[in-house]
């Protein structure tokens, strides 16, 4: 069975939209996000800063970038390889590199000043800054709070007819299933008399959407692409929703079933 814990040191497999994006270790785990220091294979342009890591599990040298430390979302997290350093000498090696002391691992020959380097230096830090701002197919827009709405005067009815709305689409606005654009939010606002953000919440759903993120999802989200032609993105945004619209269950023993059956539904009436 894979393993998909996310541990410091291990090395992963990143992708995305079903095609490979990097290496990674994992210099710190957090709940939504890893701090990762990319990791190059021999057949890839390697200098200093990047540091010589002479046994890998890919059983080949690879070249690791303490200095190119990214934060990147968990669903970017394929596979993991198994561990790559002690997670005891992460810190250790991050604070040597930091004060220019000696980080225990050889550096690669060259420099990124070098001229025949400095393109590859700029791709590399373009390709990760990308990573970065991969936002996983989180929903744009703003989420209706219907406690501050219903506290401001406003009805389901109400609402409905401002947003012409049926009852459906009405229902999964007013829930946070759906978010809310800021010229409805504006026209709702004005209805009841406040300030349209006064009116604004947070994603109700955002624990979903960590849950969904984590690995052990990872290859339902990459079937689910695969079986309706979905980008990733959607297909992540589609699993959030239907989650939020099935029958309601929140014990916490169904709730990786929920979830496995919200992913494997997703994209099924998109068009």
């Amino acid at each position: 069975m894979q393993d998909t814990q996310v541990r410091a040191g291990d090395l992963w497999i990143l992708s995305w939209d079903g095609e490979f994006v990097g290496l990674a270790l994992i210099a710190a785990a957090k709940d939504e996000y890893v701090l990762a220091w990319p990791v190059t294979l021999p057949d890839e342009v390697s200098f200093a800063p990047g540091l010589i890591i002479e046994e890998s599990p890919l059983g080949v040298p690879v070249t690791l970038w303490a200095t190119r430390e990214t934060g990147i979302g968990n669903y970017l997290l394929d596979r993991n390889l198994g561990q790559l350093l002690p997670p005891d000498r992460i810190r250790p090696l991050s604070f040597a590199l930091d004060d220019d002391d000696d980080p225990g691992l050889p550096f690669a020959a060259g420099s990124a000043r070098d001229s025949e380097n400095a393109d590859a230096d700029r791709l590399m830090i373009e390709h990760w800054t990308e990573l970065c701002f991969n936002t996983g197919g989180a929903e744009e827009g703003l989420f209706l709070d219907s406690a501050k709405v219903q506290h401001a005067g406003g009805t389901s009815r109400l609402i409905a007819q401002v947003l012409g709305l049926g009852l459906p689409e009405l229902r999964s606005v007013m829930i946070g299933v759906v978010p809310i654009n800021a010229e409805q939010l504006a026209a709702v606002g004005e209805l009841l008399g406040v300030e349209g953000e006064s009116l604004a919440g947070a994603d109700p759903l955002a624990d979903v959407v960590i849950d969904i993120a984590r690995p052990r999802y990872k290859h339902l989200i990459v079937e689910r692409t695969l079986e309706t032609g979905h980008p990733e993105a959607d297909i992540r945004r589609f699993a959030r929703r239907e989650y939020a619209l099935a029958a309601r269950n929140d014990g916490d023993a169904l709730r990786e079933t929920k979830l496995r059956d919200a992913i494997s539904r997703a994209g099924r009436d998109a068009g």
